[in-house]
């Protein structure tokens, strides 16, 4: 019997500020036990050296699987952007991370549109000029 090694968390951070005040994070595997916390920590520490930052996108194309630790993460991630008044967007989500999302009635704390009345797309986490989806 062969065993598949764990997918490990990597993340690359990308400033995003030749094109916008913001941050973008990459998530590359899984979002569970193990690593959500080393996310956790990342966004903290991009938050507090950013603290003009407008913007935090979080490109989950490349998630793995996401346990109960990692959609806890998220929701403390979304706490903490909203607190320091920073827009969080989930880009890019695969229909696994929507269907968690949806399945725990999350997917709407996380794609609701910002108070400024910009409707925000439900697959990229991208400002939906149309006024909505």
């Amino acid at each position: 019997m062969t065993t598949q090694p764990p997918n490990h968390l990597r993340l690359v951070t990308l400033d995003t500020a030749d094109s916008g005040n913001g941050i973008r994070i990459e998530i590359h595997g899984d979002l569970d036990y193990d690593g959500a916390d080393l996310l956790l920590d990342e966004v903290t520490a991009q938050l507090a050296a950013r603290p003009l930052s407008a913007d935090l996108h979080l490109h989950c194309g490349a998630v793995g699987t996401v346990d109960s630790m990692g959609l806890s993460t998220l929701l403390m991630i979304g706490r903490r952007t909203a607190a320091a008044g920073v827009r969080l967007h989930l880009d890019d989500r695969p229909a696994k991370l929507d269907r968690l999302l949806t399945v725990t009635g999350t997917l709407d704390h996380f794609t609701a549109p910002p108070a400024d009345g910009t409707a925000v797309s439900h697959r990229t986490g991208a400002p939906d000029r149309a006024g909505g989806d």
